[in-house]
């Protein structure tokens, strides 16, 4: 028999909107949505000492101080100028994220409230992620309002930027592959419109 629990994977590029989406979407069905959101998950497993000790271990002592804490823009730094430094702490962190989805959407299953699973995973398609879903999301603008967002919200430097998008798959490609795509090119008001609509047409899809 089908899952009572309809699991939706969430992805698009960095300061595309994929928060504001899930943000928008848990407010329309709060007691009926689990949310697992991967790089809240990515920041909590950063302050872990045994996460820590990996990544200095496997790529560079200078990037923990005396106190075993990572320096988060020195790693950001070296992992978005060398692309098998990227690789290797993706290596570290994708599984653990990993579990951590898995054990939230078993709590999810579990719970007899809940409708809704719903992941945000920037990197749904680059990681190939392998966890079941029922739907894919994507939320998507233009690459110059992307990359105004991106140094707005990061304060990162036009290049930093550059090279942090373009280490993601381009979002058209995302937006193609997806069963839904959320367009936030616009004001915020377009997007709770869009999301409105997309909830009201899955609620309809999950009746019938």
């Amino acid at each position: 028999p089908p899952s009572p629990v309809f699991t939706m994977a969430l992805t698009g590029g960095i300061a595309t909107g994929k928060s504001s989406f899930a943000e928008v979407f848990r407010k329309l069905a709060p007691e009926e949505t689990a949310f697992f959101d991967c790089d809240a998950c990515v920041h909590e497993l950063l302050t872990k000492p045994e996460v820590a000790r990996m990544i200095a271990v496997s790529l560079g002592e200078d990037l923990a101080d005396s106190e075993g804490r990572l320096d988060k823009s020195r790693l950001r730094e070296r992992v978005f100028h060398d692309q098998e430094s990227r690789r290797t702490l993706e290596g570290i962190l994708h599984p653990l994220v990993r579990g951590e989805c898995q054990l939230a959407r078993q709590l999810a299953l579990a719970a007899p409230d809940i409708r809704f699973f719903l992941m945000d995973v920037p990197l749904l398609y680059e990681s190939g992620f392998p966890m079941p879903r029922d739907l894919e999301i994507t939320v998507a603008c233009g690459p110059a309002t992307q990359r105004q967002r991106l140094m707005a919200r990061s304060h990162f430097a036009p290049d930093l930027a550059d090279r942090i998008i373009a280490s993601q798959l381009p979002l058209m490609e995302k937006a193609a592959r997806a069963d839904a795509v959320i367009w936030n090119g616009g004001p915020r008001g377009a997007l709770l419109r869009q999301t409105t609509f997309f909830f009201t047409w899955l609620k309809s899809k999950l009746n019938h």
